[in-house]
């Protein structure tokens, strides 16, 4: 906010115009009262103590005059001026929207994600600046990182490669209620525009991969000995209509019957080998490992149970 503490240092405005922007920050800011608006402008020197409060009705006008629409103090407003809307904003287009949706996707496809962080910095603040709520919720959309606390985000880019533990307080998917997860933390990734966190689970000794929109709280972080190491896992499974399905570098045909292939798959970890036998739907099934079998079916039990 504008802070004068002599009016003889107002040199390059008016006090007329340094009054007009107070108020309207102000008032972008929430509704203000008329003795709310005059020990502003009273505190920040802009008007002596004895003058008339009219003067600040007058600004008032001035800005309606402008094209602000102002409403009128009463009782359902607890008799507050309230800021519906002004001209002094961002005006972005929709192609504009579409070409900032392209500049983050190919951001993320090259898997920087610090920069796809900073970048969703940059559309949260554009965000702040336009009026029109369909706009700003259509950039702040655009991004994987809309529901992610930025705090969390820039303790995990820093502590990321430190393979140090995180004491964090995580949602549970199914239930919402938190509970507290120590993690050695391993790396970030992003798959179909969802953040997640890989990491060893210190209770379970196994590796995890938790959706860092669901994590509530970093609540420490622990120097750690023992270096997080991904865990690669290896599928096998057996796939009808294959020629209805992309087979990608990293899965191998091991042979081939009429419409079925036996699939060979290596997947950076079994959140990704999960991801991938469950998109493949009621063509896809497992074979092997048994342990891994177990889980998708277990996993199908969790759905099923989801749509009951």
């Amino acid at each position: 906010m504008y802070t004068f503490q002599q009016k003889a240092e107002v040199t390059q405005i008016s006090l007329t115009g340094s009054r007009l922007i107070v108020i309207l920050g102000a008032l972008m800011l929430e509704p203000r009262s008329i003795d709310e608006l005059n020990t502003l402008v009273t505190d920040c020197g802009l008007v002596d103590k004895n003058y008339s409060k009219d003067t600040i009705r007058i600004a008032l006008s001035t800005l309606k005059a402008a094209g602000c629409e102002i409403s009128r103090p009463c009782k359902t407003s607890d008799f507050k001026y309230k800021l519906l809307s002004h001209p002094f904003v961002l005006n972005i287009s929709e192609l504009e929207i579409q070409t900032l949706k392209t500049l983050y996707n190919n951001l993320t496809n090259g898997s920087d994600l610090k920069k796809a962080i900073k970048f969703n910095s940059f559309l949260n603040k554009i965000a702040h600046q336009v009026y029109n709520q369909d706009i700003e919720a259509a950039l702040k959309n655009i991004t994987a990182f809309k529901k992610i606390d930025t705090e969390i985000t820039d303790t995990l880019i820093e502590q990321e490669g430190k393979h140090n533990t995180l004491i964090i307080k995580y949602l549970s998917p199914t239930s919402n209620k938190p509970s507290t997860k120590t993690i050695i933390f391993g790396s970030l990734f992003l798959k179909s525009n969802t953040l997640y966190l890989e990491g060893v689970d210190v209770n379970s000794n196994k590796n995890t991969v938790l959706k860092v929109s669901r994590i509530a709280k970093i609540e420490g972080v622990e120097n750690n000995e023992t270096p997080f190491v991904s865990e690669h896992t290896k599928v096998i499974y057996s796939l009808s209509n294959p020629e209805h399905h992309s087979i990608d570098e990293n899965q191998k045909i091991l042979k081939t019957s009429k419409n079925t292939a036996l699939i060979e798959a290596e997947f950076k970890n079994e959140f990704f080998a999960m991801q991938h036998v469950l998109s493949l739907g009621s063509d896809c099934m497992v074979v092997e490992p048994e342990d891994f079998k177990n889980k998708v079916i277990n996993k199908l039990k969790e759905l099923r149970k989801i749509y009951e």
